[in-house]
């Protein structure tokens, strides 16, 4: 063979081995290729699951922060109007005796409906302190109403008397000023005989070594008490038995000194009330 043919014959070599190793390096750049988009690919997938799930945690916790805020209101609009509600019933004891006419019925059932919303709402603290003052209320409004009849007479009575007064002359009768006066004696001979507590009406003698005296001088004050009240043009014979019953148990003491301590034991309730609420996280804004 000729040198001509051996040149062709290894020209034809190399291309044969040539084509082969293009094809392989093309292999090798396409896989190369290929690893690089998976992983840009992956990576794309990482940042796009990592935005999504920001995005989901966001939202969350916005949701979770509304949700918690629509709660405390909730709450709070809850205590605000059981608060109101008692103060309200509260305010209704106190106007009633010189008022036409409260429904104490109507005035439990609301303050009941407002505290059934709140125990729905809870917490329990709140609730517990609820019910406590509820109870509370209660007690006033009992005590308020089992005296109206005593407490609108004696209203009326001191009306008639502040009416005597301003209409007094020297030369006229004063019935009303008559009647209060009979009134107090019984009241005071009841009350000394009940809890002695300073200088007696019982004058010279000690009731409780001589009962036969006490009781004659009651009934005599009691009789007294009674023809100086029919004598009160204004006063109805109703009023003047329910003025003499109550001037027998030793008049408007006793029963103010029960208003009060009922009051105070409301006022302390509340107070407890207000202090379990505003210690709740829900009480901040």
């Amino acid at each position: 063979m000729d040198l001509a043919g051996f040149g062709a014959l290894a020209a034809a070599l190399v291309a044969a081995v040539g084509i082969p190793a293009t094809v392989l390096v093309g292999r090798w750049q396409m896989r190369a290729a290929l690893r690089s988009a998976d992983a840009t690919s992956q990576a794309g997938l990482a940042q796009a699951q990592a935005t999504y799930q920001a995005a989901v945690d966001q939202t969350s916790a916005q949701s979770t922060a509304a949700h918690a805020q629509w709660r405390r209101g909730i709450r709070r609009d809850a205590w605000s109007a059981f608060l109101l509600t008692i103060e309200d019933a509260v305010n209704a004891g106190h106007s009633a005796p010189s008022g036409a006419g409260e429904d104490f019925a109507a005035a439990r059932r609301v303050v009941k409906t407002s505290l059934v919303v709140l125990e729905l709402e809870g917490p329990p603290p709140v609730v517990t302190a609820a019910k406590t003052l509820r109870r509370t209320c209660n007690d006033y409004l009992e005590l308020v109403e089992g005296d109206l009849p005593a407490s609108r007479a004696w209203n009326a009575f001191h009306a008639a008397v502040d009416d005597e007064r301003t209409n007094f002359a020297d030369d006229t009768a004063a019935p009303v000023h008559d009647a209060q006066a009979a009134l107090s004696h019984l009241g005071n001979l009841m009350r000394e005989l009940r809890a002695p507590t300073g200088p007696s009406p019982w004058a010279s003698f000690d009731p409780a070594t001589e009962p036969d005296i006490a009781h004659e001088r009651i009934e005599s004050a009691y009789a007294a008490a009674t023809e100086a009240l029919a004598a009160c043009p204004s006063i109805t014979s109703g009023q003047a038995r329910t003025l003499l019953h109550d001037a027998a148990h030793g008049g408007r003491g006793e029963m103010l000194h029960q208003r009060d301590d009922c009051l105070r034991f409301f006022e302390e309730s509340r107070a407890a009330f207000l202090s379990a609420a505003q210690q709740h996280p829900d009480a901040g804004q």
